[in-house]
């Protein structure tokens, strides 16, 4: 039996690094109370990664494991102050303040992750059918898992925009569902990093690829997309430009971006200039042991470095437990 230091933390988040480090700082004795506003753990490993990669009994298993050593879940609450959006915010139950946390605590860490698509920002989209790649995968993970009855009708032909990681995933599960495909990407495809899988899903589908293409405008007709517009990409040197007169209309029932995600704190810059601690660029900035400029206050995983690895996650949470361990000690 691990005896009690008496300390209590709040941790953001039940993505790898907020389990690592609950998981880490139960095991030093500390009351751990993990806040997260979807309504089971696992952030991503749960509601994006799909099962053939990621087992949901494991995460499941982990749960209960933690819960064992005394960690306590507080699902389906919405942690934020400001005016702060992540995709999927509908689904929490409730909602508290950060501000009110960090009274309560004796520390709180930040691994709320980033869930925010980037938008290509091009006309026509907001028109429906129009979905970035993280919240279309969110939905088909909800209704997989039970939460919901219904996920998107994407008609017969969709347009994937990107060619990461995110990419290979939406590609798959609509190639799965038996959903016309076309993949836009504005380099060659041989210059993704996930060239390896969008080549063997482009071999296995039969996909089609517009290679050097960036996306100009969404078509619509009554407001639901019927085709998207790209134009050829010149490069000269780094730098990408198009060219106007080089166009093509590439007809489809949806466009599915997906072109990135960015970081999202629990509170917008106003809120963490008034508690003490910096965000650059969507991230949380922390010193080389994850601590920000507040004392009380500690962040890692992808809030802090932007979408990563699994493993990258998991490494910064050990490392600010490791952190905010010694900052308890020091207290007493």
């Amino acid at each position: 039996m691990v005896e009690k230091s008496g300390s209590k933390v709040a941790v953001l988040g039940s993505g790898p690094a907020g389990l690592q480090a609950a998981e880490y700082l139960s095991s030093r004795g500390v009351e751990v109370h993990v806040y997260d506003r979807l309504p089971q753990i696992g952030g991503m490993m749960m509601f994006a990664i799909p099962e053939r990669r990621i087992p949901k009994k494991r995460i499941l298993k982990r749960r209960e494991e933690l819960e064992k050593r005394g960690v306590v879940f507080n699902l389906g609450v919405k942690v934020q102050d400001g005016n702060v959006r992540c995709e999927g915010d509908e689904i929490a139950r409730q909602r508290t303040g950060f501000r009110e946390l960090l009274h309560k605590y004796d520390a709180v860490l930040i691994c709320t992750g980033a869930w925010r698509s980037r938008m290509l920002r091009i006309e026509g989209e907001d028109s429906r059918g129009v979905y970035p790649a993280l919240e279309l995968i969110f939905r088909i993970r909800l209704k997989e898992l039970g939460y919901v009855n219904e996920e998107p009708d994407l008609g017969h032909r969709a347009v994937v925009v990107g060619a990461g990681r995110t990419a290979v995933d939406v590609v798959e599960e609509l190639c799965m569902r038996g959903i016309n495909v076309a993949l836009v990407y504005r380099r060659k495809l041989a210059e993704s990093r996930a060239y390896r899988e969008l080549a063997e899903l482009v071999r296995r589908y039969n996909i089609e690829v517009y290679e050097e293409r960036n996306p100009v405008k969404i078509i619509s007709n009554r407001g639901q997309v019927t085709g998207i517009e790209v134009c050829k990409v010149l490069r000269i040197g780094d730098k990408f430009t198009v060219d106007e007169k080089d166009r093509l209309v590439i007809d489809c029932d949806s466009v599915i971006e997906a072109i990135g995600e960015e970081p999202t704190p629990p509170i917008d810059e106003k809120v963490a200039s008034e508690v003490g601690i910096e965000i650059e660029k969507g991230r949380i900035k922390v010193d080389e042991h994850f601590r920000t400029g507040n004392p009380k206050i500690y962040a890692a995983g992808d809030v802090v470095l932007g979408p990563s690895s699994i493993g990258q996650a998991v490494g910064t949470g050990l490392k600010a437990a490791k952190s905010i361990e010694l900052y308890l000690r020091e207290k007493i």
